[in-house]
């Protein structure tokens, strides 16, 4: 599988990051087979939130990878360990009232993380949205203080805008603090039409012009379009979500030229769909939320492949030159 070597790490970032938004203590035994297969397969970047788990805002998928680290001794130093906090509203059992963006909420929500994670530090935190009432300085200076004592060796966000991502990094270069390192919006092969949720950032042209210039990791939600590659059917208009943010003809074009291109390559359509996000001018890890060891190992196939820049172009409408 491709990697990164990106500071502050010493360990590869694997260009396929494992999702785990499904985990469960009840599915514990399916869950840690699935992170075996994806550390077997290569894998190095592994995801968590604190709102993560079959059942939302308790931790659980956080305490699940906590327990399998605790039972493989020298696993946490392979992987790249990767949490989010904070939405504001959400996580009442973890934040009482509900979870806010400032300062001291920083500080619980990663207390809360290393806790359910069994272990003394994170690779990278990232916030999980945005609050614009807050001024970015003090949710710097905060995370500075966690990467000086050790706590995080980086730190993030997830649905930020790039205008709001550098200001902090802005910020950070002024007053000689730890700056942002990465950024997790929707990015995939499939258009959105308009956000997922309407407080989360899907990725336009003019973001990938400003990672391509910063040079910035991209970890990308909703990699294979929340389902749209497996699921759309132009008949079928059941899911009203995926409608709504996925169905269009463009990115029903997209899915047929991505069954195409993997026909002609001896590859799976969400194989193609997975490498055209990690095959950017700038990192990226797509992450895959894989319910079986196969999709896991499907998923990784894709994580060595690099699609040109004639072929991404085909790919997603940008040219209709077909390359050979």
């Amino acid at each position: 599988m491709k990697t990164y070597t990106i500071k502050p790490f010493t360990k590869p970032v694997s260009a396929i990051g494992m999702g785990t938004m499904i985990f469960h203590p009840d599915t514990m035994a399916r869950d840690h087979d699935l992170l075996d297969a994806f550390v077997e397969n290569g894998g190095t970047y592994v995801d968590t939130a604190e709102v993560y788990g079959a059942v939302e805002e308790h931790g659980y998928s956080e305490m699940v990878i906590g327990d399998w680290l605790a039972q493989r001794p020298g696993m946490r130093d392979r992987i790249v360990l990767a949490s989010k906090g904070l939405i504001t509203g959400y996580c009442a059992p973890l934040h009482p009232g509900g979870a806010k963006i400032n300062p001291q909420s920083i500080h619980r929500a990663i207390d809360g993380s290393l806790d359910r994670l069994k272990t003394d530090h994170l690779d990278i935190w990232m916030f999980h949205r945005d609050d614009l009432s807050q001024p970015v300085g003090p949710l710097v200076d905060a995370l500075d203080e966690e990467v000086r004592t050790g706590r995080i060796k980086a730190y993030g966000a997830s649905n930020w805008s790039t205008a709001r991502i550098q200001q902090a990094i802005d910020y950070a270069t002024a007053n000689n603090k730890t700056a942002m390192m990465s950024s997790s919006p929707n990015f995939s092969l499939a258009r959105a039409n308009e956000p997922f949720w309407s407080d989360t950032v899907t990725t336009n042209e003019d973001d990938r012009t400003w990672f391509t210039e910063h040079n910035m990791l991209l970890v990308a939600w909703s990699a294979l379009g929340r389902g749209f590659f497996a699921r759309a059917d132009p008949q079928d208009k059941s899911d009203t979500d995926l409608v709504r943010v996925f169905y269009s003809d463009g990115n029903f074009k997209r899915k047929k030229r991505a069954e195409e291109f993997g026909e002609a390559k001896g590859m799976s359509m969400f194989e193609i769909a997975l490498a055209y996000v990690i095959s950017q001018d700038f990192p990226v890890v797509a992450l895959n939320g894989a319910e079986t060891p196969e999709q896991v190992a499907s998923s990784a196939k894709a994580g060595s492949l690099h699609l040109t820049q004639s072929e991404r172009d085909w790919l997603d409408l940008t040219s209709d030159h077909k390359p050979v």
